[in-house]
Order: C-alpha cells, then structure tokens, then sequence
C-alpha cells in the first residue's frame, strides 16, 4: 500500500508591517491523502477469490432449494399454478437471479 499526501492549496501571507517583505511565508492549509492498494498483491486476489466462492455457493443453494421445492409437487399442483416439470430448472434459474440482483 502506497500513501501519498497531495498538497490543495497554500496560502502566500502578505508581508507584515516590520518590513519583512522579502520572505514570503508560504502555509500549508490542506492536505489530502489518497491510498493505493498495489494491484497486485496477493492477498487482494485472496479475498476477491474467496467472496467469489462464497457469493456462488449462495446462489448455488438459493437454486438447489427452489428446484427441491418446486420438485416436490405434484403435477396437478404444478398444473394449478401453470406450471410443466420441465420448466422447473428454468425457473429456479430466473428465480436466483432475481433474488441476487435484489
């Protein structure tokens, strides 16, 4: 990580009335720091890794539970909600996604 300390702005202060006019004093009234992760660096790569594995684990589970579920009716029951077994998958697809993008 890099730290890098960026001046705003200075201030020239104007020559005071003991006839101090050749040195101008300069004061430093802001200061910014910005910091800068190395790209990179492993353990930046770690985490995006496991974040990764964890979000598609989620989704994978939200899925497998639709697909149980949806897979336990009947087809009478999928019949009442307009529904054919094989649009099953299908739907548990459209349903994860929406419940991520939520």
């Amino acid at each position: 990580m890099q730290l890098q300390h960026l001046l705003i702005f200075t201030l020239k202060q104007a020559p005071n009335e003991i006839g101090n006019s050749t040195n101008e004093r300069m004061k430093k009234m802001a200061v910014a720091s910005t910091h800068t992760t190395l790209k990179g660096a492993p353990a930046f790569g770690i985490v995006a890794l496991v974040e990764t594995v964890l979000t598609r684990v989620a989704r994978y589970r939200l899925y497998r539970q639709t697909v149980n579920e949806l897979s336990a009716l009947s087809d009478r029951e999928l019949a009442d909600l307009g529904l054919h077994r094989s649009m099953i998958r299908r739907l548990a697809q459209q349903a994860t996604e929406d419940q991520v993008a939520q």
